[in-house]
């Protein structure tokens, strides 16, 4: 709208670093597979065909399979504790039949836990 602030962050995909693209939701239990080529530290979600709510994970509040909760950055509730997604090896798996996984298309962003590929030794 006229007259509004508004902000804007970009983010490029580095290989091995970060990832950031789409998937479709399948709405099953056994959801979609999205490979990352890294294991990611840091995961968020956010359906482009409807106004749910931007799902963070992350490998540190408990950091283990299958037990990923969700934080949500537009709203003021707790954590989710269901469990919603794997963090894998080589990308991410979602392990619900609702939000983040109905039939919907979504974007990700994903940072890798360990980005070594282009690390130097000194």
């Amino acid at each position: 709208g006229s007259g509004q602030t508004y902000v804007m962050w970009n983010w490029e995909s580095k290989e091995g670093f970060s990832k950031h693209g789409l998937y479709e939701g399948n709405g099953n239990a056994d959801g979609t597979f999205v490979y990352l080529g890294f294991k990611p530290a840091f995961l968020m979600l956010k359906s482009l065909d409807s106004t749910s709510g931007w799902f963070q994970y992350d490998n540190k509040r408990e950091g283990y399979n299958v037990d990923n909760d969700s934080l949500e950055w537009d709203v003021s509730t707790v954590e989710q504790t269901d469990d919603q997604v794997d963090l894998l090896s080589n990308g991410f798996k979602l392990r619900t039949s609702s939000d983040p996984n109905v039939a919907e298309t979504y974007i990700y962003m994903a940072f890798a836990s360990e980005p070594f590929k282009y690390a130097t030794a000194r």
